[in-house]
């Protein structure tokens, strides 16, 4: 065989090999979501402000905004296009500053057609999305709309819709506020947990600990309570992951939506003996042959 034409070959396999390897490597997209707009269609008198909530955009998910705009000028003159002042916030934050644009079927430029990237930190934050729209026109809008709805007769309008699409978030690792905690006999302490999405999805949580006694691994008990702000989720009286007794300190909790910053646990010390080294993970510090290297997560569920 020509050693040019074999040493290409090979080259072509490991194009190949390297493309569907980040198919399966890349982030992983789920389908779109259609946006809905608040009501039916707007009607906007000239020299209004109007404001409308869009739904359909998944709290705690990051992903790509896709939103269209359509309208239309109540005009004698048919297809009159004019232009509408448009701004998107998202609670305090503004995703779309102000933009003078005309609608997506219209003959003028800019239109209004945006498309963002959102950020996990942005679909973190609370507040509804909402359309802030300005008609500084001579004509009245009738028809604003995010899509185009059933009964659009313009045959000018493309069948169009604006759309999210969410990115499945990866499994992140949990950080305990601190480093390790030391918990005397009959103390209570509490301690926030980090890295809880506001997205709902499923926590879990691992926890290990030592006592401090003269006999070695001493396994004694600890009552945890599982928080969020002030609501109990759950409370068990638990012994370290790595010990030989049962139950054992593991929780498998549906965040179902609730603040991410708000998670935290109650820990209570009733035995007769001082704790130390707990904590939500194995640090690198614990030398305990034992302690199997573990961690607590939390996954966002991605079920679009």
């Amino acid at each position: 065989m020509n050693l040019n034409r074999f040493l290409a070959g090979a080259k072509r396999a490991v194009v190949a090999a390297f493309a569907v390897l980040s198919v399966f490597t890349g982030p992983a997209f789920a389908d779109d979501l259609t946006l809905d707009m608040e009501g039916t269609t707007a009607t906007i008198p000239k020299g209004n402000t109007i404001t409308r909530t869009i739904t359909g955009i998944p709290p705690g998910i990051p992903g790509t905004l896709k939103l269209k705009l359509k309208w239309h000028a109540v005009s004698l003159i048919p297809n009159t296009f004019n232009a509408l002042r448009i701004q998107l916030r998202h609670g305090t934050s503004i995703v779309i500053p102000e933009t003078t644009c005309f609608s997506v079927h219209s003959t003028k430029t800019v239109k209004c057609s945006f498309d963002r990237d959102i950020s996990q930190a942005e679909s973190d934050r609370a507040g509804n999305w909402v359309l802030t729209i300005t008609n500084n026109t001579d004509q009245e809008v009738i028809g604003f709309n995010i899509q185009r709805e059933s009964g659009e007769i313009n045959p000018l309008v493309p069948n169009f819709k604006s759309v999210y699409t969410p990115i499945c978030p990866n499994t992140v690792n949990l950080d305990m506020e601190g480093t390790t905690l030391t918990l005397g006999r009959g103390n209570t302490q509490e301690r926030t947990i980090a890295g809880v999405g506001n997205a709902a999805g499923e926590m879990v949580l691992k926890m290990k600990w030592h006592a401090v006694a003269l006999i070695p691994n001493t396994f004694n008990q600890l009552r945890v309570e599982v928080k969020n702000g002030n609501e109990s989720i759950a409370t068990r009286n638990c012994f370290s992951i790595h010990s030989n007794r049962t139950p054992k300190c593991e929780f498998a909790i549906q965040t179902e939506g609730r603040p991410g910053n708000a998670w935290k646990l109650r820990i209570t010390n009733n035995s007769e003996q001082d704790v130390i080294g707990f904590n939500i993970t194995k640090e690198s510090t614990d030398l305990n042959p034992l302690v199997p290297s573990f961690r607590s997560t939390y996954k966002a569920n991605c079920p679009f």
